[in-house]
């Protein structure tokens, strides 16, 4: 019996029969239609229709538009971007394990010795494409860090474009809201993802240096007001309090103590001071 033609038709319906789960529900407007809509906005025409308005107020108002425009284009793409990439990585993943399943239980209870070595063979290739995908594994834990990062830094240029929408024309004019709308757009790709992350990684290797340098350097003591003065800092022992820190900061700045947080409550040196600070802060 030719067991090859029906085992490709198997095979066939296996993969055909995959469907991916997506985490995005879908959307309630068409988005090709909205981009469409505001494609006007993004016209080379844009800037001189802004340069030819005579008030601030009307400059002010179409700078508006178009940046509000731009933002809500960028958005739209990012959001199919974002889902896009999580169906694509959730089809490979069910549609290789389910094969994988269904090829091995046919194979065990089949009793032609050919089939066995078909269904065989094609599970050990399919668990070699599976095992190739598992090495990426690392990659889809790391994509969801990445995208953390898009939004955070996204969210932070945000801020700066409300800001910017909520000056005149005098102080905030188009060229100056596309750069930032320009900045926008980079937050929400992988590179600026990528890059963001390793500058703060950056930062934070120099400030830990800094400190272990301190650190080696000055004697150490341990005491209450230094123990209290961390726990404000890290009240669960990992998350910085902002607030706190901000505090501080300004009254060491302002009592000239030249050193790191952490050398500030750790450094014989600095006994008094940390006193003083509860005290002065009020903690």
């Amino acid at each position: 019996m030719n067991t090859r033609l029906p085992l490709l038709s198997f095979l066939f319906l296996i993969f055909s029969g995959c469907t991916s789960i997506d985490g995005v529900p879908e959307r309630s407007v068409d988005i090709e239609s909205e981009l469409n809509a505001l494609a006007p906005y993004f016209a080379p025409s844009v800037i001189a229709d802004y340069n030819a308005k005579l008030s601030n107020s009307d400059k002010r108002e179409y700078r508006n538009e178009v940046i509000a425009a731009r933002m809500r284009a960028i958005d739209l793409n990012f959001n199919e971007f974002i889902k896009n990439i999580s169906s694509e990585s959730k089809y490979i993943g069910i549609g290789t394990d389910t094969a994988v399943l269904l090829l091995n239980a046919v194979g065990a209870v089949s009793t032609v010795s050919s089939t066995q070595a078909i269904l065989s063979a094609s599970s050990a290739s399919i668990l070699g494409t599976k095992s190739s995908i598992d090495k990426n594994a690392f990659f889809d834990t790391t994509l969801s860090a990445l995208v953390s990062q898009m939004q955070a830094t996204r969210a932070q240029t945000l801020v700066k474009l409300y800001l910017g929408l909520s000056s005149s024309a005098k102080d905030y004019p188009l060229m100056l809201g596309l750069v930032d709308i320009e900045n926008y757009f980079q937050a929400g790709t992988i590179i600026g993802a990528v890059s963001e992350i390793s500058k703060t990684a950056g930062n934070a290797k120099i400030e830990a240096e800094e400190e272990v340098k301190e650190i080696r350097t000055g004697e150490y003591l341990k005491d209450q007001a230094g123990n209290t003065l961390r726990e404000l800092w890290k009240p669960d022992g990992t998350t910085k309090d902002k607030y706190f820190e901000g505090k501080l900061g300004v009254w060491m700045k302002e009592n000239n103590i030249d050193a790191s947080i952490t050398y500030f409550f750790s450094s014989a040196d600095f006994a008094e001071d940390r006193k003083k600070a509860l005290k002065e802060l009020k903690l």
